[in-house]
Protein backbone atom coordinates (compact mmCIF):
# COMPACT_ATOMS: atom_id res chain seq x y z
CA UNK A 1 0.00 0.00 0.00
CA UNK A 2 3.20 2.29 1.45
CA UNK A 3 4.46 1.72 -2.54
CA UNK A 4 0.76 2.49 -4.31
CA UNK A 5 0.79 5.73 -2.33
CA UNK A 6 4.49 6.62 -3.34
CA UNK A 7 4.44 5.55 -6.80
CA UNK A 8 0.96 4.98 -8.09
CA UNK A 9 -0.70 8.25 -6.65
CA UNK A 10 1.95 10.49 -7.77
CA UNK A 11 3.14 9.79 -11.51
CA UNK A 12 2.40 12.37 -13.59
CA UNK A 13 1.30 10.81 -17.07
CA UNK A 14 0.56 12.63 -20.00
CA UNK A 15 -2.75 14.39 -19.95
CA UNK A 16 -5.28 13.72 -22.97
CA UNK A 17 -8.64 12.22 -23.35
CA UNK A 18 -9.16 9.40 -26.15
CA UNK A 19 -12.10 8.91 -27.73
CA UNK A 20 -14.85 6.32 -25.87
CA UNK A 21 -14.96 3.47 -26.94
CA UNK A 22 -18.40 4.13 -28.26
CA UNK A 23 -17.70 6.16 -30.98
CA UNK A 24 -15.02 3.66 -33.00
CA UNK A 25 -18.32 2.28 -34.84
CA UNK A 26 -19.29 5.96 -35.50
CA UNK A 27 -18.49 6.75 -39.67
CA UNK A 28 -15.13 9.16 -39.21
CA UNK A 29 -16.73 12.45 -40.12
CA UNK A 30 -19.18 12.16 -36.56
CA UNK A 31 -16.17 10.60 -34.14
CA UNK A 32 -14.13 13.92 -35.46
CA UNK A 33 -16.72 16.56 -34.80
CA UNK A 34 -17.23 14.61 -31.57
CA UNK A 35 -14.17 15.32 -30.23
CA UNK A 36 -13.84 18.49 -31.83
CA UNK A 37 -16.81 19.66 -29.95
CA UNK A 38 -15.87 18.42 -26.95
CA UNK A 39 -12.35 19.73 -26.95
CA UNK A 40 -14.30 23.14 -27.80
CA UNK A 41 -16.88 22.41 -24.76
CA UNK A 42 -14.18 20.85 -22.00
CA UNK A 43 -10.54 21.94 -23.01
CA UNK A 44 -8.32 19.19 -21.99
CA UNK A 45 -7.33 17.33 -18.50
CA UNK A 46 -4.16 19.79 -17.86
CA UNK A 47 -6.36 22.87 -19.31
CA UNK A 48 -9.99 21.93 -18.57
CA UNK A 49 -12.60 24.32 -18.65
CA UNK A 50 -16.89 24.22 -19.51
CA UNK A 51 -17.81 25.99 -22.18
CA UNK A 52 -21.24 25.99 -24.07
CA UNK A 53 -21.86 27.76 -27.71
CA UNK A 54 -23.29 31.06 -27.91
CA UNK A 55 -24.85 30.01 -31.84
CA UNK A 56 -24.59 26.56 -32.25
CA UNK A 57 -25.10 26.78 -36.05
CA UNK A 58 -22.04 29.20 -35.81
CA UNK A 59 -19.76 26.68 -33.50
CA UNK A 60 -21.22 23.93 -36.22
CA UNK A 61 -19.45 25.26 -38.76
CA UNK A 62 -16.40 25.84 -36.78
CA UNK A 63 -16.22 22.47 -36.36
CA UNK A 64 -16.05 21.68 -40.11
CA UNK A 65 -13.45 23.91 -40.55
CA UNK A 66 -11.08 22.88 -37.57
CA UNK A 67 -9.41 19.50 -36.03
CA UNK A 68 -9.67 18.72 -32.48
CA UNK A 69 -6.22 19.98 -31.82
CA UNK A 70 -6.03 23.08 -33.49
CA UNK A 71 -9.63 24.35 -31.64
CA UNK A 72 -8.59 23.81 -28.24
CA UNK A 73 -6.20 27.01 -28.86
CA UNK A 74 -8.14 28.54 -31.81
CA UNK A 75 -9.82 32.53 -30.57
CA UNK A 76 -12.22 31.85 -33.11
CA UNK A 77 -13.70 28.96 -31.80
CA UNK A 78 -13.22 30.48 -28.26
CA UNK A 79 -15.35 33.66 -29.00
CA UNK A 80 -18.48 31.72 -30.28
CA UNK A 81 -18.13 29.55 -26.71
CA UNK A 82 -20.01 31.33 -23.45
CA UNK A 83 -17.75 30.11 -20.56
CA UNK A 84 -20.29 28.56 -17.38
CA UNK A 85 -17.91 29.07 -14.67
CA UNK A 86 -17.07 32.31 -13.12
CA UNK A 87 -13.56 33.23 -13.11
CA UNK A 88 -12.78 31.77 -9.26
CA UNK A 89 -14.81 28.33 -10.10
CA UNK A 90 -12.48 28.63 -13.14
CA UNK A 91 -9.55 28.73 -11.13
CA UNK A 92 -10.67 25.72 -8.94
CA UNK A 93 -11.36 23.17 -11.47
CA UNK A 94 -7.74 23.87 -12.71
CA UNK A 95 -6.52 23.39 -9.23
CA UNK A 96 -8.20 20.24 -8.59
CA UNK A 97 -6.64 18.79 -12.38
CA UNK A 98 -3.19 19.65 -10.99
CA UNK A 99 -4.25 17.88 -7.52
CA UNK A 100 -5.78 14.78 -9.34
CA UNK A 101 -2.53 14.85 -11.45
CA UNK A 102 -0.49 14.45 -8.64
CA UNK A 103 -2.19 11.92 -6.17
CA UNK A 104 -4.34 10.51 -8.58
CA UNK A 105 -3.84 9.86 -12.62
CA UNK A 106 -1.14 7.24 -11.23
CA UNK A 107 -4.22 4.76 -10.88
CA UNK A 108 -7.45 6.37 -12.16
CA UNK A 109 -5.55 7.50 -15.31
CA UNK A 110 -4.75 10.88 -17.27
CA UNK A 111 -8.01 11.60 -18.01
CA UNK A 112 -10.18 9.60 -15.37
CA UNK A 113 -10.71 6.20 -17.45
CA UNK A 114 -9.43 3.95 -14.93
CA UNK A 115 -6.36 3.15 -16.91
CA UNK A 116 -3.48 4.27 -14.69
CA UNK A 117 -0.15 3.58 -14.81
CA UNK A 118 -0.26 0.98 -12.34
CA UNK A 119 -3.78 -0.06 -13.00
CA UNK A 120 -3.47 -3.14 -14.67
CA UNK A 121 -1.25 -4.35 -11.49
CA UNK A 122 -4.76 -3.98 -9.28
CA UNK A 123 -8.14 -5.90 -8.37
CA UNK A 124 -10.65 -4.44 -8.63
CA UNK A 125 -9.46 -1.86 -11.00
CA UNK A 126 -9.87 1.74 -10.54
CA UNK A 127 -12.97 3.87 -11.28
CA UNK A 128 -13.31 4.61 -14.71
CA UNK A 129 -15.11 8.18 -13.54
CA UNK A 130 -16.01 8.72 -17.58
CA UNK A 131 -19.44 6.50 -16.83
CA UNK A 132 -20.53 8.91 -14.27
CA UNK A 133 -21.32 5.66 -12.12
CA UNK A 134 -20.46 5.30 -8.66
CA UNK A 135 -20.84 2.51 -6.70
CA UNK A 136 -21.32 3.37 -2.89
CA UNK A 137 -23.50 6.26 -2.57
CA UNK A 138 -26.07 7.84 -0.21
CA UNK A 139 -28.49 8.88 -2.84
CA UNK A 140 -30.95 6.53 -4.62
CA UNK A 141 -30.22 3.71 -7.48
CA UNK A 142 -29.01 5.48 -10.65
CA UNK A 143 -28.52 9.17 -9.06
CA UNK A 144 -25.47 10.42 -8.70
CA UNK A 145 -23.40 10.60 -5.75
CA UNK A 146 -23.99 13.77 -3.08
CA UNK A 147 -20.36 15.46 -2.97
CA UNK A 148 -20.15 14.49 1.03
CA UNK A 149 -20.34 11.16 -0.92
CA UNK A 150 -17.39 11.64 -2.83
CA UNK A 151 -15.64 13.43 0.16
CA UNK A 152 -15.98 10.31 2.45
CA UNK A 153 -14.96 8.03 -0.24
CA UNK A 154 -11.28 10.34 -0.98
CA UNK A 155 -11.42 11.19 3.11
CA UNK A 156 -11.56 7.37 4.50
CA UNK A 157 -10.68 5.38 1.45
CA UNK A 158 -12.07 1.98 0.05
CA UNK A 159 -11.54 -0.76 2.39
CA UNK A 160 -10.36 -4.18 0.75
CA UNK A 161 -9.74 -1.94 -2.17
CA UNK A 162 -6.04 -0.15 -3.58
CA UNK A 163 -7.85 2.88 -3.06
CA UNK A 164 -5.96 5.03 -0.26
CA UNK A 165 -7.39 7.14 2.54
CA UNK A 166 -6.31 10.97 1.75
CA UNK A 167 -7.22 12.22 5.69
CA UNK A 168 -4.03 14.77 4.84
CA UNK A 169 -5.42 16.02 2.17
CA UNK A 170 -6.82 20.02 2.63
CA UNK A 171 -10.42 21.19 2.42
CA UNK A 172 -9.20 23.27 -0.85
CA UNK A 173 -7.45 20.13 -2.51
CA UNK A 174 -10.77 18.33 -1.44
CA UNK A 175 -12.86 20.48 -2.92
CA UNK A 176 -11.02 21.16 -6.12
CA UNK A 177 -10.30 17.62 -6.59
CA UNK A 178 -14.13 16.75 -6.20
CA UNK A 179 -14.84 19.62 -9.52
CA UNK A 180 -12.28 18.02 -11.43
CA UNK A 181 -13.96 14.12 -10.72
CA UNK A 182 -17.53 15.53 -11.34
CA UNK A 183 -15.53 17.97 -14.84
CA UNK A 184 -14.66 14.45 -16.21
CA UNK A 185 -17.93 12.44 -15.77
CA UNK A 186 -20.01 15.21 -16.95
CA UNK A 187 -17.60 15.39 -20.61
CA UNK A 188 -17.66 11.10 -20.31
CA UNK A 189 -21.72 11.74 -19.88
CA UNK A 190 -21.86 14.23 -23.33
CA UNK A 191 -19.52 11.75 -24.94
CA UNK A 192 -21.14 8.84 -24.15
CA UNK A 193 -24.82 10.14 -24.68
CA UNK A 194 -23.53 11.88 -28.09
CA UNK A 195 -21.96 8.30 -29.42
CA UNK A 196 -26.14 7.20 -29.24
CA UNK A 197 -27.58 10.58 -30.91
CA UNK A 198 -25.16 10.16 -33.97
CA UNK A 199 -26.00 6.72 -34.71
CA UNK A 200 -29.93 9.18 -36.17
CA UNK A 201 -27.46 10.95 -38.21
CA UNK A 202 -26.65 9.91 -42.03
CA UNK A 203 -22.88 9.72 -42.21
CA UNK A 204 -22.90 12.19 -44.31
CA UNK A 205 -24.83 14.87 -41.83
CA UNK A 206 -22.89 17.06 -39.20
CA UNK A 207 -24.42 16.32 -36.04
CA UNK A 208 -26.90 19.15 -34.57
CA UNK A 209 -24.84 20.96 -32.01
CA UNK A 210 -27.93 21.54 -30.26
CA UNK A 211 -27.69 17.81 -29.28
CA UNK A 212 -24.16 18.44 -27.93
CA UNK A 213 -25.89 21.42 -25.59
CA UNK A 214 -28.18 19.44 -24.59
CA UNK A 215 -26.13 16.58 -23.51
CA UNK A 216 -23.78 18.74 -21.87
CA UNK A 217 -26.96 20.17 -19.42
CA UNK A 218 -28.33 17.09 -18.81
CA UNK A 219 -24.95 15.65 -17.66
CA UNK A 220 -24.72 18.78 -15.51
CA UNK A 221 -28.04 18.54 -14.11
CA UNK A 222 -28.15 14.90 -12.90
CA UNK A 223 -25.33 16.11 -10.65
CA UNK A 224 -27.00 18.92 -9.47
CA UNK A 225 -30.27 17.34 -8.67
CA UNK A 226 -28.29 14.66 -6.30
CA UNK A 227 -27.77 16.62 -3.66
CA UNK A 228 -31.32 16.51 -2.67
CA UNK A 229 -31.85 12.56 -3.12
CA UNK A 230 -30.08 11.61 0.03
CA UNK A 231 -32.08 8.75 1.55
CA UNK A 232 -32.74 9.35 4.92
CA UNK A 233 -34.05 6.10 6.61
CA UNK A 234 -37.74 5.42 6.83
CA UNK A 235 -38.14 4.36 10.58
CA UNK A 236 -36.02 5.05 13.70
CA UNK A 237 -33.15 2.22 13.91
CA UNK A 238 -34.71 -0.29 16.64
CA UNK A 239 -32.56 -1.81 19.31
CA UNK A 240 -29.75 -3.77 17.83
CA UNK A 241 -30.15 -6.84 19.67
CA UNK A 242 -30.39 -10.58 19.47
CA UNK A 243 -34.10 -10.90 18.35
CA UNK A 244 -33.22 -8.24 15.36
CA UNK A 245 -29.91 -9.88 14.18
CA UNK A 246 -32.45 -13.59 14.21
CA UNK A 247 -35.21 -11.27 12.08
CA UNK A 248 -32.87 -10.35 9.72
CA UNK A 249 -31.25 -13.65 9.73
CA UNK A 250 -34.28 -14.79 8.83
CA UNK A 251 -35.27 -12.23 6.02
CA UNK A 252 -31.50 -12.69 4.92
CA UNK A 253 -32.46 -16.84 4.06
CA UNK A 254 -36.16 -16.11 3.09
CA UNK A 255 -36.12 -13.01 0.87
CA UNK A 256 -33.03 -14.07 -2.00
CA UNK A 257 -30.38 -12.82 -0.25
CA UNK A 258 -28.65 -16.40 0.37
CA UNK A 259 -29.42 -17.16 -3.40
CA UNK A 260 -25.96 -14.96 -3.97
CA UNK A 261 -24.42 -14.78 -0.49
CA UNK A 262 -24.52 -17.96 0.47
CA UNK A 263 -26.18 -19.10 4.05
CA UNK A 264 -22.79 -19.06 4.98
CA UNK A 265 -22.49 -15.16 4.00
CA UNK A 266 -19.36 -16.02 1.68
CA UNK A 267 -20.54 -14.81 -1.13
CA UNK A 268 -19.54 -15.63 -5.23
CA UNK A 269 -15.78 -14.96 -4.32
CA UNK A 270 -14.41 -17.53 -6.37
CA UNK A 271 -15.58 -15.35 -9.87
CA UNK A 272 -12.28 -13.22 -8.90
CA UNK A 273 -10.12 -16.18 -9.53
CA UNK A 274 -8.13 -16.44 -12.67
CA UNK A 275 -8.09 -20.15 -12.35
CA UNK A 276 -11.71 -20.00 -12.12
CA UNK A 277 -12.58 -18.09 -15.00
CA UNK A 278 -10.17 -20.10 -16.57
CA UNK A 279 -11.85 -23.32 -15.71
CA UNK A 280 -15.30 -21.82 -16.60
CA UNK A 281 -14.28 -20.76 -20.36
CA UNK A 282 -13.18 -24.33 -20.59
CA UNK A 283 -16.61 -25.99 -19.68
CA UNK A 284 -18.67 -26.44 -22.70
CA UNK A 285 -20.76 -23.96 -23.15
CA UNK A 286 -24.48 -25.83 -21.48
CA UNK A 287 -22.49 -26.40 -18.59
CA UNK A 288 -21.25 -23.64 -18.11
CA UNK A 289 -22.59 -21.40 -14.33
CA UNK A 290 -23.93 -17.84 -15.29
CA UNK A 291 -21.79 -15.12 -13.51
CA UNK A 292 -22.72 -11.17 -13.09
CA UNK A 293 -20.41 -8.30 -14.42
CA UNK A 294 -20.32 -4.92 -13.79
CA UNK A 295 -20.58 -1.34 -15.39
CA UNK A 296 -17.05 -1.48 -16.29
CA UNK A 297 -16.96 -5.24 -17.47
CA UNK A 298 -15.05 -7.10 -14.89
CA UNK A 299 -16.84 -9.89 -12.65
CA UNK A 300 -18.97 -8.80 -10.03
CA UNK A 301 -19.74 -11.67 -7.50
CA UNK A 302 -21.71 -10.96 -4.39
CA UNK A 303 -19.35 -9.78 -1.70
CA UNK A 304 -18.34 -11.97 0.89
CA UNK A 305 -19.76 -10.49 4.61
CA UNK A 306 -17.57 -12.70 6.62
CA UNK A 307 -14.56 -10.97 5.53
CA UNK A 308 -15.80 -8.26 7.06
CA UNK A 309 -14.34 -5.63 4.43
CA UNK A 310 -17.36 -3.75 3.42
CA UNK A 311 -15.93 -1.20 0.57
CA UNK A 312 -19.05 1.58 0.99
CA UNK A 313 -18.34 1.82 4.79
CA UNK A 314 -19.19 0.09 8.35
CA UNK A 315 -21.88 2.53 10.15
CA UNK A 316 -25.67 1.48 10.48
CA UNK A 317 -26.48 3.67 7.79
CA UNK A 318 -24.27 2.84 5.49
CA UNK A 319 -25.22 -0.74 5.50
CA UNK A 320 -29.13 0.63 5.37
CA UNK A 321 -27.94 2.56 2.18
CA UNK A 322 -26.40 -0.45 0.26
CA UNK A 323 -29.74 -2.61 1.15
CA UNK A 324 -32.14 -0.07 0.42
CA UNK A 325 -30.57 1.51 -2.96
CA UNK A 326 -28.09 -1.27 -4.07
CA UNK A 327 -24.93 -0.67 -5.73
CA UNK A 328 -24.64 1.50 -8.97
CA UNK A 329 -23.16 -0.59 -11.38
CA UNK A 330 -23.43 -3.91 -10.49
CA UNK A 331 -25.81 -6.54 -10.28
CA UNK A 332 -26.76 -5.95 -6.05
CA UNK A 333 -30.35 -4.35 -6.68
CA UNK A 334 -32.06 -1.81 -4.29
CA UNK A 335 -34.84 -3.76 -1.89
CA UNK A 336 -36.42 -0.12 -0.63
CA UNK A 337 -39.58 -0.74 -2.72
CA UNK A 338 -39.57 -4.56 -1.52
CA UNK A 339 -39.84 -3.69 2.29
CA UNK A 340 -41.81 -0.44 1.97
CA UNK A 341 -44.46 -2.00 4.10
CA UNK A 342 -42.47 -2.83 6.93
CA UNK A 343 -39.50 -0.42 7.12
CA UNK A 344 -37.38 -2.29 10.21
CA UNK A 345 -36.65 -5.32 7.85
CA UNK A 346 -33.96 -3.35 6.54
CA UNK A 347 -32.31 -2.29 10.44
CA UNK A 348 -32.98 -6.23 11.33
CA UNK A 349 -31.03 -7.02 7.77
CA UNK A 350 -28.17 -4.29 9.10
CA UNK A 351 -27.92 -5.78 12.56
CA UNK A 352 -27.71 -9.20 11.00
CA UNK A 353 -24.81 -8.06 8.74
CA UNK A 354 -23.53 -5.94 12.02
CA UNK A 355 -23.22 -9.33 13.80
CA UNK A 356 -21.39 -11.05 11.03
CA UNK A 357 -18.82 -8.52 10.30
CA UNK A 358 -18.05 -8.32 14.58
CA UNK A 359 -17.63 -11.88 14.48
CA UNK A 360 -20.57 -14.03 14.55
CA UNK A 361 -22.11 -16.64 12.94
CA UNK A 362 -23.67 -16.45 9.44
CA UNK A 363 -25.56 -19.61 10.50
CA UNK A 364 -27.14 -18.10 14.37
CA UNK A 365 -30.37 -19.45 14.51
CA UNK A 366 -29.86 -22.29 12.29
CA UNK A 367 -29.41 -25.99 13.91
CA UNK A 368 -26.65 -28.18 12.27
CA UNK A 369 -30.34 -30.34 10.69
CA UNK A 370 -32.08 -26.78 9.83
CA UNK A 371 -28.73 -25.69 8.27
CA UNK A 372 -28.67 -29.03 5.45
CA UNK A 373 -32.60 -28.55 5.00
CA UNK A 374 -32.81 -24.35 4.66
CA UNK A 375 -29.36 -25.02 2.35
CA UNK A 376 -31.31 -27.76 -0.28
CA UNK A 377 -34.14 -25.70 -0.46
CA UNK A 378 -31.93 -22.41 -1.80
CA UNK A 379 -30.44 -24.81 -3.92
CA UNK A 380 -33.47 -26.21 -5.62
CA UNK A 381 -34.95 -22.42 -5.25
CA UNK A 382 -31.45 -21.96 -7.36
CA UNK A 383 -32.14 -24.06 -9.80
Amino acid sequence: MLLLVAFGCNRQPTAKFSPAEELNDLPQQHQEQIQTMLTNMFGTPANPTLRLPKDPEQADADSDEESADESANSTKAKSNFEDLLSVDELARLRHGAQVYSKRCSGCHGAAGDGNGQVAEYLDPKPRDYRKGIFKFTSTPYGIKPARHDLVRIIRRGAKGTSMPAFRWMSDQDMEAVIDFVIYVSVRGQTEETMAIIAEDFDADEPIDVYEFVDAANNARSSWQDAESQVVLPVSAEPANDMDSVLAGAEIFRSKGCVQCHGLDAKGQTEWLSKEFLASLESMPADQQIKINYDAWNHPAPAADITARLLHGGRRPIDIYRRIYTGINGTPMPAFGDAFAESPDTIWNLVHYVLHIIEGGDPKVGLSEEGSDSESNTELNKAA
